[in-house]
């Protein structure tokens, strides 16, 4: 196997070749919720036959964690006794884009344990994820003087554009001393648009003028993938809106001439046209993200990433919102990494204090059934313990989307559990949590249809579990028309405010608040088994 770089070596390329090894290129894209918005003419490609998603990020990881220790044994003093010592005990951050969540996030963590990084038990704690743009927000702080002009009520957005995702959140600077705090002032956005998809339209352009000069099948894969290096090295960093024309090394030699197709001496020569073509859309992606996440009184745009360094996309950002109340900063480093240098900033920092919800939050409750109610008719019902005949799938909603929420902050909804009997099991409760993400803020009353299903914007999210023993003595005898039982009250309390979904319950005995602990279990996703 190898990773990264080190794949497409000419070394690498011919030991593929000779033994039959398989390429994996933007499995990231795998891993992209259903939610980011997808780019219809983009071709994902499909993993290797009998190969998971897991495996790949497992072994990829596996060669970080490995590169990682060669690295700290050669630079550090005593650096293979120190690692060996306290590696058990480390702290391993994970960016990952705006619209990733709780199951992709536990996706990562599952294959950060395969791979070594952590033991199980220790996993929850000893790593920790943050936002690409939140990350390059730290960065920016430390290596520009963007923070001597972040005064108490100012204004500004982050733009991370990389390779497979444009990421943009706003922020609103709560206070300045004695530690700079940040509030995200709306939910962050992310789509599926940057680097790569200027990639993919120059390969889709490339491919159709090969196609062309009768050339065998081994010819023109090695003419594509030539060309495609030569663009992804040199005119794609090096194309800022402006000349007339760029060349294309495709490798053929100097024997490759089609002056039909601008083919001259094994080099394909392209206009200005051309190259905007391959750009556009993720730039005008990026300038509406940007646009869309700006209120009135946004004093500063930063514009980071790997895609961020396109001096094309620079120079849009710059003609679009740099002025007389708005200036835009780049990455004045370009040999750092934002988001690597930005989540190590961001683990000692801690300077953005609240968040926005990207979704409506919520679940499943019983509702009485009302037979008049044509909402109600043809829905699955049941006889409760108190009598009452209740009707399933109403969407009973914690928190709505773009709540603004402190990281300590929790929201509550009030539930309640009925027993037949005084001394109940009460060692495993488990309860889902649904997201919205559909038409509008926030969802209708209904979460599923009259088939059980779930409505449309409606998804799983996750699972909390918690033990309830500690409740028992806030057991409540009621009388229902079909006798006496038991009924235990209870608030569901979840935290969004931080970088991860946290939960816990509240109840109450004999006048006093009592809390327990509650663990969130995220949704497998069904591309790959650990």
């Amino acid at each position: 196997m190898s990773f990264g770089a080190e794949a497409v070596l000419p070394d690498t390329e011919d030991k593929a070749e000779d033994e039959g090894w398989r390429l994996v290129r933007h499995f990231k894209f795998h891993l992209h919720p259903s939610e980011i918005k997808r780019r219809q003419d983009f071709s994902l490609e499909p993993l290797p036959s009998g190969l998971s998603l897991i495996q790949i990020y497992t072994d990829y990881m596996a060669y970080l964690l490995n590169h990682t220790k060669t690295f700290f044994g050669d630079h550090v003093l005593n650096g293979s006794r120190v690692w060996e010592s306290y590696h058990q005990d480390m702290t391993v951050v994970f960016a990952h884009p705006n619209g990733w969540g709780i199951r992709e996030q536990g996706f990562l963590r599952r294959a950060a344990i395969a791979a070594g990084f952590v033991m199980r038990d220790k996993a929850h704690c000893n790593i920790q994820f943050v936002s690409e743009a939140e990350a390059s927000v730290h960065f920016c702080m430390f290596h520009s003087d963007l923070h001597e002009h972040l005064n108490m009520g100012v204004y500004f957005v982050v733009c991370d554009a990389g390779g497979s995702t444009t990421d943009t959140t706003a922020y609103y600077v709560k206070q300045t001393a004695p530690a700079l705090e940040l509030d995200e002032t709306k939910a962050s956005a992310c789509v599926q648009a940057g680097g790569v998809s200027v990639d993919a339209e120059f390969q889709k352009y490339l491919f159709s003028v090969l196609n062309q000069l009768g050339l065998s099948e081994d010819q023109r894969n090695e003419c594509m993938r030539i060309g495609c290096r030569d663009f992804e090295e040199n005119v794609k960093k090096a194309f800022d809106g402006t000349g007339h024309e760029f060349r294309i090394n495709l490798g053929g030699g100097r024997t490759m001439n089609h002056p039909n197709l601008r083919i001259s001496r094994g080099k394909l020569t392209l206009n200005q046209e051309t190259v905007l073509s391959f750009f556009n859309e993720s730039i005008e992606t990026a300038v509406d993200c940007i646009r869309h996440q700006m209120d009135k009184g946004c004093e500063h745009v930063l514009l980071v990433g790997g895609f961020g360094e396109s001096l094309y996309l620079r120079n849009v950002v710059n003609s679009n919102f740099s002025g007389a109340r708005c200036s835009v900063t780049v990455t004045s480093d370009p040999n750092a990494k934002a988001v690597a240098d930005g989540s190590v900033l961001w683990c000692a920092k801690r300077t953005v204090v609240s968040r926005a919800t990207r979704m409506a939050y919520g679940i499943e409750v019983l509702t009485p059934y009302d037979r008049n109610n044509v909402q109600h008719c043809g829905r699955t019902t049941s006889m409760q313990l108190d009598g009452i005949e209740k009707v399933s799938g109403f969407w009973s909603q914690i928190v709505s989307k773009g709540t603004i929420m402190e990281a300590n902050e929790a929201l509550r909804g009030e539930y309640h559990r009925s027993y037949d009997n005084s001394n109940p099991s009460l060692g495993n409760f488990t309860v889902t949590i649904y997201g919205y993400n559909g038409a509008g803020d926030n969802a209708n009353t209904w979460l599923t249809n009259k088939n059980d299903r779930l409505e449309k914007g409606f998804e799983e999210v996750c699972q909390i579990r918690a033990d309830l023993s500690g409740m028992r003595k806030a057991l409540k005898k009621q009388k229902g028309t079909k006798g006496k039982y038991y009924r235990l009250d209870f608030k569901v309390a979840i935290q969004f405010g931080d970088t991860e979904m946290k939960a816990f319950l509240e109840w109450e005995h004999g006048g006093k608040t009592s809390t327990g602990p509650a663990e969130v279990l995220p949704n497998e996703l069904s591309i790959g088994s650990p």
